[in-house]
């Protein structure tokens, strides 16, 4: 999967308020590379990319009466097979619907969870486990993500110009008021991205996902 950035340079420059073609700070082309570098830093305090979307073959192993499955990436964009594995290592596809008619065998019931329920019993020929080929994955990155990327941006390309020995003192005065006053801010964002991270999803008081 190719990664995406959670902010734009039009962005960067609208919360600072300024316009880094003006030689006021990094170029643009170094501001691009540090919104690169902060999205995924934001990443990794969610434990997780918040925005793309990727393909993935998950397995599952069975168990008697098995009503449902709890993929673990999330959210789901859309599920391409739900297959039994058999133990002579045949695969057989499930078929999706949600008519409890005898034809169809699972549905997605929730795509944040993650969750995949069975209409009826499964696994009964199953004595290994079930593969799942799913794409889960978000088109753009939660508004918490967007802001703490916008903002270890700006105190990066401050930090940079503060340490620049040919920056005009005039320069450096702009930017310690917006390394200032982005101190407190940027760590709360972090956090909220930290709440981001994967949990386990309770289903009829069974755990499941992780």
């Amino acid at each position: 999967m190719v990664a995406l950035d959670y902010a734009t340079l039009a962005e960067v420059e609208a919360y600072a308020g300024i316009d880094f073609s003006d030689g006021i700070g990094p170029t643009d082309d170094q501001i691009a590379s540090f919104i690169t570098d902060a999205s995924r830093l934001v990443d990794s305090y969610a434990g997780r990319q918040l925005a793309g979307t990727t393909t993935h073959e998950e397995f599952h192993d069975s168990t008697f009466k098995m009503r449902h499955l709890v993929l673990k990436h999330r959210p789901i964009v859309s599920i391409t097979s739900v297959q039994e594995v058999h133990s002579n290592g045949n695969l057989v596809d499930l078929v999706e619907g949600r008519n409890r008619d005898g034809v169809h065998d699972w549905w997605l019931e929730d795509e944040e969870a993650g969750i995949i329920r069975f209409h009826h019993r499964v696994g009964l020929n199953t004595e290994q486990f079930f593969k799942v080929t799913y794409v889960s994955g978000a088109t753009t990155a939660p508004i918490e993500a967007k802001m703490a990327t916008i903002m270890l941006v700006i105190r990066r390309a401050a930090r940079a110009a503060l340490n620049d020995e040919n920056c005009t003192e005039r320069i450096k005065e702009m930017w310690r008021p917006l390394l200032a006053d982005t101190e407190k801010d940027y760590r709360e964002m972090l956090e909220r991205v930290r709440r981001m991270s994967y949990s386990s999803v309770a289903v009829f008081g069974t755990a499941g996902g992780l």
